[in-house]
């Protein structure tokens, strides 16, 4: 066996245990039908996700990552990179810390609204990468997120079918910010199916 051969198979191994936890978990991290997904779509469109993100080292934060979606499963499949993940609701940042304990701290968790943990110092203009899915609308979220990035940095947006019109909504909002749109999913590939990527990078 291979050093990547065991690389794999170790992190399928945390990909099943953490998925375990999720289906157990009385705190509903997803909906009825998310967790019958949550092994045959959520977990593999995460798993493909985090392999587009920038060879590490690196800085990743995953904002309003509910029970760990992608930012979990980042961590898990890419250990090249330093995977932070952001949640407001106490019972899941709860839930997030014991995965973490589990998989002997690969990410940290960070507890509380994304608008008052900004302010912090040793977050604030400290990650390459923010990630988010199922947040906001475009003109909303990169908003929220342009705080953490460090000049350069770059949000990676995970949107549903109705991305162009959220993007068109938000560039007003995006160029204010000193933000540019770097790549669309028409960009990659105009007939994939979901989940559709955009992505924004914070100017110098």
């Amino acid at each position: 066996m291979t050093d990547e051969d065991a690389t794999n198979r170790t992190g399928d191994d945390a990909i099943a245990r953490y998925a375990k936890r999720v289906e157990r978990s009385p705190h509903n991290l997803l909906s009825a039908r998310g967790i019958l997904e949550l092994r045959t779509r959520h977990i593999p469109e995460a798993s493909a996700f985090a392999r587009i993100l920038p060879p590490g080292p690196g800085r990743v934060l995953d904002v309003g990552t509910g029970g760990g979606l992608p930012g979990v499963v980042v961590a898990i499949v890419r250990p090249d990179l330093e995977v932070h993940v952001l949640e407001a609701t106490s019972k899941k940042a709860a839930f997030l810390t014991g995965v973490s304990s589990e998989l002997e701290g690969a990410f940290t968790v960070h507890s509380g609204r994304a608008e008052e943990l900004v302010q912090r110092s040793e977050l604030r203009g400290a990650f390459d990468v923010v990630t988010a899915r199922a947040v906001a609308p475009l003109e909303r979220l990169a908003p929220l997120c342009v705080g953490f990035l460090r000049p350069g940095g770059r949000l990676y947006a995970i949107k549903g079918a109705r991305w162009p019109e959220e993007l068109a909504l938000a560039r007003g909002v995006i160029a204010k910010l000193g933000m540019e749109v770097v790549t669309t999913p028409d960009d990659v590939d105009p007939v994939a199916p979901e989940p559709h990527v955009v992505i924004l990078q914070r100017r110098s």
